[in-house]
C-alpha cells in the first residue's frame, strides 16, 4: 500500500503477518550530494543531532525508551538521503514510531549536546582514516566527479567545527519537507494502523502546504588517477567507470553483470585474482546507481608489492569480458543468483523496508518483487555483452591507497587509465 497526502508526504506499508515484528523507517532525501561545500557534512550532522534531546527527553531519555521496548534502532547518512529507523515487536509499534516521530520532529539542539556530539564526529573522522578501503572509495569519488559527489559524507574538520543550531534549522527547513519524506512500515501491522501512526504523530508533515524538493545535480564522470599515501599494511585499488542511474531500465542487467563478474566466489574477478593467481584476499564488483548519476567498480586488497600486477590482471579481465563476452551459462548463474538475493531480500524486515523506501523516494514507483523477478528472466546473454561493451568502453578513474609504491608500479598503476 501507498499513500501519498496532499503534503507530498509518502507512507508505504507491506503487511507481513508470518512475523510478530514490525520495521519502520523514515528517509528524506537529504544527503551530501545535495550539499554546497560549505555545508558539506551538515546531513550527517544533523542524523547524529536528531537523538541528542527534544521538548519531552533527553538524549539518555530517548535511547533508554527504545531499549525499555526492545527494539533495535538506528539512522545513517548516504549521498542522496538520510534514514532513521527502528525494528520492534509488534505490541511495542507505537511506542517506538512515538519515539522515532519525536526525535524527526522535535528535536532542540542544545548548545551542550552540539558541542559534545561536534567532538564525536571529529573522531569519526579521524577514525576514517585508520580505513583504507573507506579512504580509498572517498579518493576516488574525489578523482571521478568535482562537485558534491566527490565530497566525503562526513564533510570536513573545519565545516563541522563550524556548524550550529541555526545552520541545521535552515539546511532542515529546505530540505526535511514532506515532499522529500518517506515513512515506511513491513512487518504484522495492518495498513489502517500504520496510517493513523502517521496521523496521530506526524500530523504536522501530513497536513503542511506542499514544497517541491530540490533535485541532485547531475555530474560529469572524470578520468583520473587519484592517490593517498599511507603505512598501512595492505593497500586498496578502486577502478570505476561512468555507469547507469536508478531510472534506467537496465539495472537489472547491471546487476546480472556485477554477479558474474566480481560479486561472488565464483566470479570471474574473484576466480583469477585470488583462486588461480592468490593476488588478493579480497576483490569484487559493485554498481553505485544513484538518480543523476551512476558508477561501476572494481575494488581490491592487496599487499602493496601485489598492486601493480593486480591493476594489470583487472584490466585483462575487462579486456576479455569485453572481447568474448559472456557464457549462457554465467547468464542463467547471474539470473538465478539475483532471484535468490531478491527473494531473500524480502524476507529481511528492514532491508526490504529500506528498498520500499528509496525506490519511492529517488524514482516515486513501488518496488515489487514478482516484476522485478520477471525483469530478471528476461535478461539476455546479449543484453549483459552489450552493457559491458558500453560501460567499459569509457575511460575509466582510478584510486590507490596504501603504502607508497615504486616509480615503475606506480606508472603500471597510472597507465591503466590510459588503456
Amino acid at each position: 500500500m501507498v499513500k501519498k497526502y496532499e503534503s507530498g508526504l509518502t507512507v508505504v506499508v507491506e503487511q507481513n503477518t508470518s512475523v510478530r515484528s514490525v520495521a519502520v523507517g523514515i528517509l528524506v532525501g537529504a544527503g551530501s550530494a545535495y550539499e554546497t561545500e560549505t555545508e558539506n557534512g551538515i546531513s550527517h550532522f544533523i542524523e547524529h543531532m536528531q537523538f541528542k534531546g527534544t521538548r519531552k527527553r533527553t538524549a539518555e531519555q530517548i535511547v533508554k525508551k527504545f531499549d525499555d521496548a526492545g527494539a533495535s534502532y538506528n539512522a545513517f547518512t548516504g549521498k542522496e538521503y538520510t534514514c532513521y529507523y527502528f525494528n520492534s515487536i509488534d505490541e511495542k509499534t507505537e511506542e517506538c514510531f512515538e519515539i522515532l516521530s519525536d526525535l524527526f520532529l522535535n528535536s532542540e539542539y542544545p548548545e551542550a549536546e552540539l558541542e559534545r556530539e561536534r567532538k564525536v564526529i571529529l573522531e569519526e573522522i579521524n577514525m576514517g582514516f585508520d580505513e583504507p578501503d573507506g579512504v580509498c572509495y572517498d579518493v576516488l569519488c574525489r578523482t571521478m566527479y568535482k562537485g558534491a559527489l566527490g565530497r566525503e559524507i562526513l564533510g570536513t574538520k573545519s565545516n563541522v567545527s563550524s556548524f550550529g543550531k541555526a545552520d541545521i534549522l535552515e539546511y532542515k527547513r529546505t530540505h526535511y519537507l514532506p515532499s522529500n519524506t518517506v515513512i515506511g512500515f513491513v512487518g504484522n501491522i495492518t495498513e489502517t494502523d500504520a496510517t493513523e501512526l502517521v496521523e496521530k504523530y506526524m500530523n504536522g508533515l501530513v497536513s503542511a502546504e506542499y514544497s517541491a524538493p530540490k533535485k541532485i545535480a547531475t555530474e560529469r564522470f572524470v578520468s583520473g588517477y587519484g592517490s593517498y599515501f599511507r603505512d598501512y599494511e595492505q593497500s586498496e585499488i578502486s577502478v570505476a567507470y561512468p555507469s547507469l542511474i536508478a531510472s534506467d531500465e537496465r539495472v537489472p542487467v547491471l546487476s546480472a553483470l556485477d554477479c558474474l563478474f566480481g560479486k561472488t566466489m565464483s566470479s570471474r574477478l574473484f576466480q583469477r585474482l585470488r583462486e588461480k593467481m592468490g593476488l588478493v584476499y579480497s576483490v569484487y564488483s559493485s554498481p553505485s546507481i544513484g538518480t543523476g548519476n551512476g558508477f561501476f567498480s572494481v575494488c581490491a586488497n592487496v599487499s602493496p608489492v601485489n598492486a601493480a600486477k593486480s591493476v594489470e590482471a583487472i584490466g585483462d579481465e575487462i579486456r576479455k569480458l569485453v572481447k568474448d563476452g559472456v557464457t549462457d551459462e554465467e547468464t542463467e548463474r547471474a539470473k538465478t543468483q539475483l532471484k535468490a538475493s531478491t527473494v531473500f531480500g524480502k524476507e529481511k524486515s528492514t532491508g526490504y523496508m529500506l528498498a520500499l523506501m528509496r525506490w519511492r523516494l529517488l524514482l516515486d514507483k513501488d518496488y515489487n518483487v514478482d516484476e522485478l523477478l520477471e525483469r530478471i528472466g528476461k535478461i539476455r546473454r546479449s543484453d549483459i555483452n552489450e552493457l559491458a561493451r558500453e560501460i567499459f568502453s569509457q575511460p575509466p578513474a582510478l584510486a590507490y591507497v596504501g603504502k607508497k609504491p615504486s616509480d615503475s608500479d606506480e606508472n603500471i598503476i597510472k597507465r591503466y587509465i590510459e588503456q
